[in-house]
């Protein structure tokens, strides 16, 4: 067992991953199968570093019965998992094994980073899919968690006249005094009458038809919720609003700090580049 890491790449903030982290580069391709002499490296490594999100590993079924097996005969004892959002079938998995997993989506630093590079990427959504200017415009963000937080006071920022919808009392509390119009989701109908954008970051169905209905046909609704996403597709169809549904910004935009964020936590965590002198130590970028 070696100090080695295994990356599985999927997006460009993957690919990119490797650069922040100290040892020697190789790159394999296991999109079109995995040859025996290759699979190898991942007895021969001590770190894997699975997708964000972890199910991501499923696109290819040979790779994820691979590590299923592996961690099933007690092969990767001496592993430790990185990853975000185990889930609980790869939490299970983990367990059984015995082996050690980081989910770095639970890392407050790698959460609050992320948001911050997930508000960047929703304004790089407006721009592409709206056909309005974000200053002096009104724009709903459903939802103040750690990214509704962030959306919401970067557009501010930029001249928009923002109204955050929240259902915690809190929230709205908190809204309201960093500079924000906040109400709750019972006055969404009211609200949409005047906005052409609208935000969606609640993993929940938020936006419904009555709020749907009166919106303006050039609104477009920028969901960033994971799927299913928190918008009535349906109404939204038959009223004409465009959704776009923009998912994992971090490994679409700005993938090079996305992926430094994720390797600093890494480090932070673990061993790797410690346990042995970092020009003995390799990382496997595998692409599947």
């Amino acid at each position: 067992m070696t100090g080695n890491t295994v990356i599985f790449v999927t997006d460009k903030r993957q690919s990119n991953l490797a650069a922040f982290l100290p040892g020697k580069k190789q790159t394999l391709d296991w999109r079109r199968g995995i040859r025996q002499e290759e699979a190898g490296v991942l007895m021969d490594s001590r770190y894997l570093v699975l997708p964000i999100p972890v199910t991501k590993i499923g696109k290819n079924q040979d790779v994820d019965e691979l590590l299923k097996e592996y961690l099933t005969k007690g092969c990767g004892k001496n592993w430790t998992l990185y990853g975000g959002i185990f889930g609980p079938e790869w939490r299970q998995r983990c367990e059984d094994a015995e082996v050690e997993y980081y989910d770095l989506m639970k890392d407050a630093t790698v959460v609050h980073r992320n948001a911050c590079i997930t508000a960047e990427a929703t304004v790089a959504e407006i721009l592409k899919y709206s056909d309005y200017v974000i200053r002096e415009q009104k724009i709903i963000v459903c939802g103040y968690g750690k990214c509704g937080r962030e959306i919401s006071n970067l557009l501010l920022a930029m001249g928009a006249k923002v109204t955050v919808l929240a259902r915690s009392v809190e929230a709205r509390r908190l809204a309201r005094t960093e500079g924000h119009e906040a109400v709750d989701f019972s006055y969404g109908p009211d609200e949409a009458y005047g906005a052409r954008i609208v935000v969606n970051t609640v993993p929940a169905l938020v936006i419904r038809e009555p709020m749907i209905k009166e919106m303006h046909p050039d609104t477009v609704i920028i969901d960033i919720a994971s799927r299913p996403g928190g918008t009535d597709l349906i109404a939204a169809e038959a009223y004409g609003i465009k959704v776009v549904a923009a998912l994992g910004l971090p490994g679409i935009y700005t993938t090079k700090s996305s992926a430094k964020v994720l390797a600093d936590a890494i480090l932070e965590h673990g061993k790797i580049g410690r346990e042995r002198k970092e020009e003995k130590e390799w990382v496997y970028q595998i692409v599947i």
